[in-house]
């Protein structure tokens, strides 16, 4: 029993210069943070999601390249005259070839080019809407997930001074025992409380671990690594005002994801048109210029094709396009419902989170240190009970920890509530499109 407590004693000295040393090599081998903007700034460079949605945006905004573009000509050569059988003779040789090189063009009418333009111009609007979409999440997700890195590495910094009360109750309570004045029993329940502290501290220690790996995959590098000092886990800010325009829209008006519904609407509007225009058959010009070889004479020929629109008007295509108009209208009816929830909701949560923040760190926290430490110094002289100083410990551990999850939740609720409003990511790089 007292390998073990010299085992924890020398891990709770020890481990300030382990996480010091760890702190400097990561400035080597991993990728040092000390901000969610830096993160965010970082991962806008490197992440594989944005790349991905970058390229999906390239991929679209190739349809608006090809849009423009008119009908090629089309070269058109025939040979007349020539091999064949019976008759007089004079058309198995090659003295009387005909030869005719001409070309054809397609015109088209009904506006479809206009279409086509109009239709590509949506297609890439809600795609720079999707694609700002695309960086405000991860601006979100990144912030949201060194928030709970940072929660985590707190969270083993509360196990760990909860080894450490639990450490030194023992120490008290064998003194205790071994005066007589108490039982062997407190002893027994402090080394369970101690061994209890000392699981929950490895345990806290594997979490941070995966939070950093977690955030490090969201930024798009092989590690990371938080500075020792995070002042802007702790930064809360005055209390959120009140929200302001009254109006819930007005105040997404920056959110791409309210934009890209409107846009859709605009795009199957074009899509309507356009099939629309598909309808118009096209015209094509032929011209041509023949030439006899028995004769030598040059003709020029000119004609003219235009397909009747008995059967296919495209009404399939109209239907369709209509119906897709539809949907993209009931979708943003729904989606703009969905979004103000979603925002009246963050408000009032980002609210509670900061008022339980204020309470924690100026009211609980104080009144539970003051606590734990008259427990801890008065259970040595007799005048508290080994259960009243596991409840003052258990107290100030559990409103550390509640404090530290409150924190997260602030931050979480303010990543959330600015991602619902569009706001700019206060790391984006310059230069970076939207």
């Amino acid at each position: 029993m007292l390998s073990k407590l010299s085992l924890a004693a020398a891990c709770v000295l020890v481990w300030p210069a382990l996480g010091y040393a760890q702190t400097a090599a990561s400035t080597s081998g991993a990728l040092l943070l000390t901000s969610p903007q830096q993160a965010v700034s970082q991962a806008f460079r490197s992440s594989p999601a944005l790349r991905g949605a970058g390229a999906s945006r390239d991929a679209t905004l190739s349809d608006r390249l090809q849009a423009p573009l008119r009908p090629n000509p089309e070269l058109n050569t025939s040979f007349e005259s020539f091999g064949g059988m019976g008759g007089n003779g004079d058309t198995r040789s090659f003295r009387s070839l005909e030869t005719t090189v001409g070309l054809s063009q397609r015109i088209e009418l009904g506006g479809k080019r206009t279409a086509r333009i109009g239709l590509a111009d949506r297609g890439a609007e809600v795609a720079g809407f999707e694609y700002s979409a695309a960086q405000l999440d991860l601006a979100r997700d990144v912030t949201v997930a060194m928030a709970a890195a940072e929660a985590a590495v707190r969270s083993v910094a509360v196990e760990r001074e909860r080894l450490r009360l639990a450490s030194e109750t023992l120490r008290a309570a064998r003194l205790r025992v071994d005066a007589g004045r108490d039982p062997i029993l407190q002893a027994e329940r402090a080394e369970v409380t101690r061994a209890t502290a000392e699981i929950a501290m490895e345990r806290s220690q594997r979490e941070a671990e995966i939070a950093r790996a977690e955030l490090a995959v969201l930024i798009g590098v092989p590690q990371v690594e938080l500075a020792a000092r995070q002042p802007w886990f702790d930064d809360i800010g005055p209390s959120p005002a009140t929200p302001e325009p009254a109006d819930p829209l007005l105040r997404l008006a920056g959110n791409p994801d309210l934009a890209r519904l409107e846009g859709a609407i605009t795009q199957q509007r074009a899509n309507v048109t356009f099939q629309r225009s598909t309808a118009v058959p096209d015209v094509t010009l032929n011209g041509d210029i023949r030439h006899a070889r028995d004769t030598g004479e040059t003709s020029f020929v000119a004609g003219l094709s235009i397909p009747l629109p008995f059967s296919d008007r495209n009404q399939g295509g109209i239907a369709r396009a209509n119906a897709e108009l539809l949907r993209a209208e009931t979708e943003a009816q729904r989606g703009r419902s969905a979004l103000v929830a979603d925002l009246l909701a963050t408000e009032r949560r980002l609210i509670l989170a900061w008022r339980a923040a204020q309470s924690l760190r100026r009211d609980a926290l104080p009144a539970a240190e003051r606590a734990a430490r008259s427990a801890s110094a008065g259970f040595g002289e007799g005048k508290f009970s080994f259960l009243e100083v596991l409840d003052a410990q258990r107290a100030l551990s559990d409103t550390q920890g509640q404090l530290v999850e409150t924190y997260r939740e602030f931050h979480t609720r303010r990543a959330a509530l600015e991602r619902l409003r569009g706001q700019q990511p206060a790391g984006q790089p310059t230069g970076v499109r939207r």
